[in-house]
């Protein structure tokens, strides 16, 4: 094959799940060009990662898609991997005429791919779900699930920017710069009920910049997408954090901030898996959404859950009032933190001699 067209999910997390599967493409197909499709705002996740070649922006909606259609036509491939199990996503890989079609036969459209997957629904992670199906279609194993994101030069600078941060002199500057010294909130999530409240949101914060006010350089920041600038700036304001959503934040630079961060805490959303992906310590909350749809192989991560004695048997989802976000507690968040915030401490010591407390 010289050139393979991947279809992404549309969430962001998802695609961070499906980094695995393009490494894994690039590696049986070392000659080939590896193009990603998918929804503009998601060019920025692939942006710097050797094994993606090229992006074409579509949502495969409405009158666009027409022309989204001349442009996968005009790439001539060989074959493309859906990664959504959407009907649209199948009739759109059908209607360009692209010879191999590869995806998962669920909801009637196995008839649309010449490669259909019956992908079982266990519970596992995206990262799990994309892999079977390319080992599958690729009939080589897929052990390397690590997910991964690059940070590229101008992303660190956009970070600085919106940290009003001045540019970088020196490479010592530079170094400075990058260091991790941000606790990052991100207080949003595409549905209410997966958000701890802003109020728990803002108290721990102010209570882990209390603890570690040693730590002087510590900083607080909120990021979240426009749609969540309210809720920003209700929860920057309570505890005099930096609103990095008023600043005009993106998915570029977020990379280039969470890059930086000593510490994020999240809802179970995209930033969450950004974190994993750029090995960045994180508090993972979890009300009425079972983990275990979402599990991560990342030692950094610190996972609360709203009822942790839920029973193996029961998931979270189907048990939303029992799960409520709000039944994490702020102390056990805060307790959470200064774990992860002394495990970072321990390391630096241990790289630099200088450090270590006399």
């Amino acid at each position: 094959m010289n050139r393979i067209l991947v279809v992404l999910p549309s969430w962001v997390g998802d695609v961070c799940m499906a980094t695995p599967v393009l490494r894994h493409l690039a590696a049986e197909h070392p000659t080939a060009r590896i193009i990603a499709f998918g929804r503009p705002m998601l060019a920025s996740l692939m942006d710097g990662l050797p094994f993606v070649h090229g992006f074409i922006p579509g949502s495969m909606r409405g009158r666009a898609a027409i022309a989204e259609l001349g442009a996968v036509r005009k790439g001539q491939f060989d074959a493309v991997l859906l990664l959504p199990n959407s009907m649209r996503s199948a009739l759109f890989s059908r209607l360009s005429g692209i010879p191999e079609r590869v995806g998962t036969a669920r909801d009637g459209r196995a008839w649309l791919l010449t490669h259909p997957f019956a992908q079982t629904r266990r519970m596992k992670s995206a990262v799990d779900f994309y892999a079977d199906l390319a080992q599958w279609w690729t009939r080589s194993p897929l052990s390397d699930r690590v997910i991964e994101l690059r940070v590229r030069a101008h992303e660190v600078a956009g970070a600085g920017a919106l940290l009003l941060e001045a540019t970088p002199r020196t490479h010592a500057d530079a170094e400075r710069a990058a260091a991790r010294d941000l606790i990052l909130l991100n207080p949003g999530a595409n549905r209410l009920d997966k958000r701890w409240p802003g109020d728990s949101f803002a108290r721990a914060a102010a209570a882990i910049r209390a603890q570690h006010s040693s730590a002087g350089t510590l900083q607080i920041a909120v990021t979240g997408s426009r749609s969540e600038a309210t809720l920003c700036a209700d929860i920057a304001g309570r505890c005099g954090a930096v609103d990095l959503c008023a600043r005009g934040i993106t998915l570029g630079s977020l990379k280039g901030i969470l890059q930086r961060t000593a510490l994020l805490i999240t809802n179970d959303t995209g930033p969450r898996h950004m974190a994993a992906a750029l090995n960045t310590p994180t508090i993972a909350l979890f009300g009425p959404t079972d983990w275990r749809w979402t599990p991560l192989n990342y030692p950094l991560e610190r996972r609360l859950v709203a009822e942790p004695f839920l029973t193996e048997d029961r998931v979270a989802d189907d048990h939303p009032h029992e799960c409520a976000i709000d039944r994490i507690a702020v102390g056990d968040v805060v307790g959470a933190a200064g774990q992860l915030l002394a495990a970072r401490d321990a390391a630096e010591s241990h790289r630099d001699p200088s450090r270590i407390p006399s």
